[in-house]
């Protein structure tokens, strides 16, 4: 099971609109200025422009998301944590090389989750564990709000938990129907919303712990995107809803996949998303229409919206090892 869950980490990030506060959020692909930062059995880095290759880094360790703060990368592994050096590569500190340890969201510390259960709290900048608190069974790491004290996690406990961020203390602990799937997601207006494997997903007010409800569901979700008013849930079985973010309530559900359908960092305003990597469909939101539908040869994966109409993917090369940036018009009619 746990296999399983890091397997679907490499691919199914929590990807948001950016919050309102500096909040540093892992995405992978992770688009900073004219780079993107791509994790695959390492983490690369390539120049948007011309689409080269500036750096590789951990060749063939397997690597999560990664998340930008000031000058460095920080990227969670099965080997510990690593902060590299956004400009070279290099590994400019790392720490728990035995565990597994998730990619933080960051806010005045990073908050990483681990596979052996514990949450920490470190310095960034140089890699001090400033708290840890054990939790039962894996936990994920939290959600980053942007008008907080509080942090929202959870994991393999069909628990729901609110800590303080200056020192781990737990303030609210609240049972949930089923485990949760993947991090907690801050959807803005001072709310986290937690996917859970019966199809619900769980609403909680950030600051309070007050539970607030939940979008309703029964198969279970992938991942979550928020824009403006709505919250954009997409499923196991292909299909995508959207979900007020004020009042809860489902306002429409549509096919776009035979199954397994994927949400991936987009613009504003669009939302990206293919089958696992077989197709890909930009949407425009201010449109209700079946979307930009792509078909792209060969094996690929790991697609981002970089402008309205670009789309880039990754594909495995021989020679050098590792993989290639691809670019793609998403034309429309």
């Amino acid at each position: 099971m746990i296999r399983f869950m890091l397997r679907l980490l490499l691919v199914n990030c929590l990807w948001l609109v950016p919050l309102a506060a500096p909040a540093a959020v892992p995405a992978n692909p992770l688009l900073v200025d004219d780079s993107i930062f791509v994790s695959q059995q390492g983490v690369y880095r390539f120049d948007l422009t011309s689409g080269k290759t500036l750096w590789s880094s951990l060749a063939g360790v397997e690597t999560f998301e990664p998340v930008a703060f000031a000058d460095l990368i920080l990227v969670g592994s099965t080997q510990g944590l690593y902060a590299l050096a956004a400009e070279d590569g290099r590994v400019v500190w790392r720490i728990e090389k035995s565990r597994t340890l998730f990619t933080p969201g960051i806010s005045d510390q990073a908050y990483a989750g681990s596979v052996h259960g514990e949450l920490y709290a470190i310095d960034p900048a140089h890699g001090r564990v400033n708290w840890r608190r054990q939790f039962p069974g894996w936990v994920y790491s939290p959600a980053v709000t942007s008008n907080s004290a509080l942090l929202w996690t959870g994991g393999q406990a069909h628990r729901a938990y609110g800590l303080a961020a200056i020192d781990g203390s737990l303030r609210h602990e609240i049972p949930t129907t089923q485990e949760t799937v993947f991090s907690p997601v801050d959807i803005g207006n001072s709310r986290v919303a937690f996917n859970l494997f019966d199809g619900s997903t769980l609403v909680i007010a950030a600051g309070s712990g007050k539970v607030l409800g939940s979008f309703t569901g029964n198969l279970q979700p992938n991942n979550l995107q928020y824009y403006r008013d709505m919250v954009y849930r997409s499923h196991r079985d292909g299909t995508l809803a959207a979900f007020d973010r004020v009042s809860l309530d489902l306002r429409w559900r549509k096919s776009l996949t035979a199954q397994d359908l994927i949400l991936h960092p987009s613009q504003p305003g669009y939302l990206l998303a293919s089958d696992r990597d077989r197709e890909l469909i930009l949407l425009d939101l201010a449109k209700n229409d079946a979307g930009c539908r792509m078909q792209i040869q060969g094996n690929w994966n790991l697609p981002i919206q970089t402008d309205f109409r670009t789309i880039v993917h990754f594909q495995k090369q021989m020679q050098p090892p590792g993989i290639r940036l691809v670019e793609t018009k998403a034309i429309c009619k």
